[in-house]
């Protein structure tokens, strides 16, 4: 998936629920375990879940998701720490490789383990994002000791991207979609404020925005989201197309937002400064249709949960670290329910349809759907479109509460519905 920001910034979050009243709690939450509250979090569209666990003498990063459970990935050290995974569940982020308190860039796969990705030339490196073909985005100091944004391929290894920086500064990449665009900032030369880019591998760095902006995610379309400072002076989340330009997405009523996560339908993820003289850090979800809604309303979080880091994936899952510990935030489904003939009589075939959906749309095709009467399974059938038919000529004379479980999966959990009640006269 994209990436999560090191750097200490106010965070935002967007999505479209158009339709549903924001009052509601459209999403369940999912502990996550062993999580450290207020440490870098991430998930993939498969939900899986970098889990960063710290105590006072060691730090241990895992891989974990809510149906198959966690896998250490097996870093050494006192100070490593897990940033983004891709869909091809590669793991990066930095660990101290030899024990002697360096931080490396690094990248894991359970069917081939840890790698050390090396530096561009000092002591020093770290990864910020992965996409599924395995390129590496992250900040590694040089041979003078300054920082630099990197790219790293299997095939390549580690590129300089702003080999003729010599800004204290420096730069840092954060994150690359599947066509390899990377997104970051860096300090030009002889100056003290940073400036967002964009880099294609043909196009080379371009900048991205106006001085002050801060790009933290793009998705496969090439939409950025990040912090920018607008006119008013205050530092807002934005959004940014090449048709477009920067767009302010606002904030929860607070002074500053910044965005850092979007996917493929949109739906851009981070946290807000909220109203109130409390002035605490909630995340947020936001879309051009409904604007930018609080998690702490759409999911129920507690009122003084405060977000430190959010990612969302496609299927609208928000994975989300607090200062109370780390959660998902799961799209609830929702179900319509019909028969084909109801009343019916005994004998006869009837079709029962379950129509599912969420927030984020439908529940995946092939995801399975069971219908049941008390204890007695009727049988099952697959979901396409949303839609799953089930038809039975088994239902005994009188009056049959009909039981609809969505067996869930990776990302959406299980759900149980009292669907209707069928009339089978005799």
């Amino acid at each position: 998936m994209k990436n999560l920001n090191k750097v200490a910034v106010i965070v935002v979050c967007a999505l479209s629920l158009s339709g549903l009243a924001f009052s509601q709690k459209v999403f369940s939450i999912v502990a996550v375990p062993g999580s450290t509250p207020n440490t870098a979090i991430a998930i993939n569209n498969y939900g899986q879940v970098v889990v960063n666990t710290g105590t006072s003498s060691s730090y241990k990063v895992t891989l974990w998701n809510r149906v198959s459970g966690a896998e250490n990935i097996g870093l050494i050290g006192t100070s490593s720490g897990g940033m983004a995974v891709s869909d091809t569940n590669q793991v990066v982020g930095a660990g101290d490789a030899d024990s002697l308190g360096y931080l490396q860039a690094f990248i894991w796969q359970s069917t081939t383990g840890l790698r050390w990705l090396g530096s561009l030339g000092g002591n020093y490196s770290a990864a910020n994002g992965v996409n599924a073909s395995g390129t590496v985005v992250g900040v590694s100091n040089t041979g003078t000791n300054t920082q630099h944004a990197f790219v790293w391929t299997a095939a390549a290894g580690m590129q300089d991207l702003t080999a003729d920086l010599t800004s204290v500064g420096g730069a840092t990449a954060i994150a690359v979609n599947a066509t390899n665009q990377v997104v970051g900032y860096y300090y030009p030369n002889g100056t003290r404020t940073p400036v967002g880019f964009l880099w294609t591998q043909t196009g080379g760095l371009q900048n991205l925005g106006s001085t002050g902006t801060l790009p933290f995610a793009i998705n496969n379309s090439g939409t950025v989201v990040g912090q920018s400072a607008f006119a008013s002076g205050a530092r807002h989340a934005f959004s940014w197309t090449e048709a477009g330009g920067i767009t302010d997405l606002g904030t929860l009523g607070g002074s500053q937002s910044a965005a850092l996560s979007i996917n493929k339908l949109g739906w851009i993820a981070g946290t807000s400064l909220s109203t109130g003289k409390s002035g605490l850090v909630h995340g947020f979800l936001w879309t051009p249709t409904d604007g930018m809604k609080d998690l702490t309303v759409l999911a129920g979080l507690g009122a003084t949960e405060q977000a430190y880091s959010i990612e969302l994936n496609d299927s609208g899952v928000v994975a989300v670290s607090t200062n109370k510990g780390s959660f998902l935030l799961v799209p609830k489904i929702t179900g319509k329910f019909t028969s084909s003939q109801n009343p019916s009589v005994v004998g006869q075939s009837v079709t029962l349809t379950a129509t599912l959906t969420s927030v984020a749309g439908a529940p995946p095709d092939g995801d399975t759907v069971t219908f049941s009467v008390g204890s007695k399974v009727l049988g099952s059938a697959v979901l396409n479109g949303g839609v799953a038919e089930f038809t039975t000529a088994a239902l005994v004379a009188g009056k049959n509460s009909i039981v609809v479980n969505f067996n869930g999966d990776a990302n959406y959990t299980p759900t149980k519905f009292t669907a209707l009640a069928q009339v089978v006269n005799p």
